[in-house]
This record gives C-alpha cells, sequence and structure tokens, in this order.
C-alpha cells in the first residue's frame, strides 16, 4: 500500500483455511519488503497479528454477503485497547477496499 503522502507499507498475509465460497481465514500483519513482521508504521501500539476471517453467504437477488471479522492475535492490553479504539478507521479502511473491488469487477465485466 502506499498512503498519499507516498509513504510504502507492506503487508503479509498467512492463509490458515480456504472454503471456496463460504470462508477465509488468515493471520495478517504488517510486514517489510521481505516479509518480517514490523509494527504499524503510524501506530506503534497496533496488534503485530490480526486473525482476518471472511464469510460468504447467498442474500437475497442473487447477491452475496460478505462479513469480515477481525481480532487481534497474542495481543497485549495496550495493543487490545489500541485495537478496539481503531474500528472507526478499520470500517474507513475496508470500505474503501471494497470500493477498489467493486470497481475493479465492474470493469472487467
Amino acid at each position: 500500500m502506499q498512503t498519499p503522502d507516498g509513504t510504502v507499507m507492506w503487508g503479509k498475509f498467512v492463509y490458515r483455511k480456504i472454503d471456496l465460497q463460504d470462508r477465509i481465514e488468515l493471520i495478517n500483519s504488517f510486514s517489510d519488503e521481505a516479509g518480517g513482521l514490523t509494527r504499524h508504521p503510524f501506530a506503534p501500539n497496533w496488534p503485530l497479528e490480526l486473525l482476518s476471517v471472511f464469510t460468504f453467504e447467498n442474500a437475497p437477488g442473487g447477491k452475496a454477503q460478505f462479513t469480515i471479522h477481525w481480532s487481534p492475535l497474542n495481543a497485549t492490553a495496550e495493543e487490545q485497547k489500541t485495537f478496539d479504539a481503531g474500528h472507526a478507521s478499520m470500517t474507513q479502511g475496508w470500505g474503501g477496499t471494497m470500493d477498489q473491488l467493486a470497481a475493479y469487477l465492474t470493469q472487467a465485466a
């Protein structure tokens, strides 16, 4: 990822489970370019690792419902507090990600 000011951030995803059409589970973290774990570049108390669970369900009208559950792994009390306080920014971040995906899928169709 690259922020508007040009700061480059790397992420690491370690997939634990993929059930086609139902569920994806992964551990994600910030990383360096070589894949080593690093701290969030703007939030030093952010948890090092997060468990991300994505579920997909059929919705009315032939649509799909996509749900994200995110929780810290092995977090300290301070990291958990930072994570809990960051829900608004996470919602904004995931919303932007989904907007980009929708735009891509519209072009690819």
